[in-house]
């Protein structure tokens, strides 16, 4: 029942608090439906009535309306959803409120009972989860209690070269929206061939990603997100070549959600 659950969450959304962008996601709803079911497909497509293009275009035009008319109060209880808090062993911390793995649980407990909400409960639901899993994903989105700086957003210093000599600007910016410097690489790429590159670069390994459960996931994120803790600090000062490394763990984590929700 889990899987087929999961699978019916892969449609393409993203609010104004995921570091991804539109077409990122694009990318990975392409790489998950490419590997649902037909029957999982079928119930998404009688939950959402349209097609997963128009879906996304619904999030991006219809949410960020909605997120400007907030309060800043309720924007900021808006934006800790967003994020995944774990232990120093890398499960589940217990937090004030709800974080990413919270809300994705009692979303996932709408869509297992679907029979008993209205249809728009649950394409809501459907929304929420494939939402909050791309922010599980997000190594910027990671808090991990025993790395004390990673539990609050913070800044670091991006550089436009790679040696001294070019360092010349330097280009502050939040951890948790570093992640969508990527998306700007990729002027050219539309959401198809991205997906397509995923899939060869990691098509071999989908069924070890999508091994396990929403716990396990959220375990292998954060392990990801405390290598990279490991030299990334506040005030951190990063060369490009730096982040052409960590472009790449961008993309295997981008893979690993197709998968999983696949």
């Amino acid at each position: 029942m889990k899987k087929i659950i999961l699978l019916l969450a892969f449609v393409a959304t993203v609010s104004v608090a995921s570091a991804w962008s539109r077409k990122c996601d694009e990318a990975v709803m392409i790489v998950a439906s490419e590997h649902l079911t037909p029957e999982a497909a079928k119930v998404v497509k009688k939950y959402l009535g349209k097609s997963y293009a128009d879906d996304v275009q619904y999030l991006y035009d219809t949410e960020r309306v909605e997120f400007k008319q907030m309060s800043k109060k309720d924007r900021r209880a808006a934006a800790e959803i967003h994020f995944l808090h774990l232990d120093s062993e890398f499960q589940p911390k217990n937090v004030k409120g709800k974080d990413a793995l919270k809300a994705t649980e009692q979303a996932l407990e709408i869509i297992r009972n679907r029979n008993s909400h209205s249809k728009a409960e649950v394409t809501t639901a459907l929304r929420t989860v494939i939402n909050l899993m791309c922010d599980m994903h997000t190594i910027g989105h990671i808090r991990i209690e025993s790395i004390p700086y990673s539990m609050q957003d913070f800044k670091i210093i991006c550089y436009s070269g790679d040696t001294p000599k070019y360092n010349k600007r330097k280009h502050p910016v939040t951890w948790s929206r570093f992640w969508s410097i990527y998306d700007a690489w990729h002027n050219g790429v539309t959401g198809a061939m991205w997906a397509d590159d995923y899939e060869y670069a990691y098509g071999d390994k989908a069924k070890q990603y999508a091994a396990g459960s929403l716990y396990d996931w959220a375990a292998d994120c954060g392990k990801s997100a405390s290598e990279i803790y490991k030299f990334i600090k506040p005030e951190y000062e990063m060369p490009r070549i730096q982040r052409n490394d960590l472009k790449e763990l961008h993309f295997e984590m981008m893979a690993k959600l197709g998968y999983r929700l696949s």
